[in-house]
């Protein structure tokens, strides 16, 4: 597959939206809140075949992310600028 593909989807009711794009053969998906990317996830070689998937459910990654920890480290970054130097 030479041709990129993407698919974006609005979370009712939020300011959530969820972008997928596959080029080659990578899976890009990116979380935007309020219009500003939270999280992006990429899965390399995603459309490869894979034996026995119906145990990949005991090896799936899961990952958390805290928007909350986001948007501290965020105001800390923030404040550590010096605004006034213009």
């Amino acid at each position: 597959m030479t041709e990129a593909v993407a698919g974006r989807w609005a979370v009712p009711g939020t300011d959530l939206e969820v972008t997928n794009t596959l080029v080659g053969s990578d899976l890009t998906i990116v979380v935007t809140k309020a219009g500003a990317p939270v999280c992006r996830l990429i899965v390399e070689q995603a459309t490869m075949p894979i034996e026995h998937a119906w145990l990949s459910d005991m090896f799936m990654y899961d990952h958390r992310v805290r928007l909350s920890e986001l948007t501290s480290d965020l105001e800390d970054y923030i404040a550590s600028l010096d605004l006034s130097q213009g």
